[in-house]
């Protein structure tokens, strides 16, 4: 049984129609410096291919002061709902080290035919309530919510630029 620590939602506005875009494409091309500008806490991301062919969205970055190294493979990878899952290597305050599953879940929801929205929902799952409570105390849910704020806009913007950088090609 895994308990559910941090939970986090944004959404923010596309002005293309959901059909000229594909998160997968986007997720597994976007570029170390591209991850890094969509928030102060990314450090460096990249993408590998699993022996089988499985491609992976491997992400760097601080959370509260908090060091984590995610290793993405895709649940769902669909052009409207990306659904990535890690079990991601956590070193609290960059002392103690722990593995927390983390999934990462991308949606493009229409909002008119010529718009859409970028839901980004984020949680992190563990099998101790110790780290339930450690995440409370340390106010994890806060600074995820914060994270999540500034780079679910960015990465709309990130998006879309790239789309329309592909369309014009």
């Amino acid at each position: 049984m895994s308990y559910q620590i941090l939970n986090s939602v944004c959404k923010a506005s596309i002005d293309m129609p959901v059909q000229e875009l594909d998160l997968p494409e986007w997720v597994f091309q976007m570029s170390d410096k591209e991850y890094q500008a969509c928030s102060k806490g990314h450090i460096a991301a990249g993408t590998s291919i699993h022996p089988d062919g499985t491609k992976t969205s491997v992400n760097v970055e601080t959370l509260g002061g908090n060091l984590l190294v995610q290793h993405y493979v895709p649940e769902i990878a669909e052009a409207d709902h990306l659904k990535l899952v890690s079990q991601t290597d956590l070193w609290l305050f960059r002392l103690w080290y722990v593995c927390v599953k983390v999934t990462w879940d991308l949606k493009l929801i229409p909002t008119s035919e010529t718009a859409c929205e970028l839901q980004n929902s984020v949680m992190v799952e563990h099998k101790s309530i110790i780290m339930k409570i450690l995440s409370a105390l340390a106010l994890g849910g806060v600074f995820l919510r914060l994270h999540n704020r500034e780079e679910t806009p960015l990465f709309a913007k990130n998006l879309a630029y790239r789309s329309a950088q592909k369309s014009a090609d």
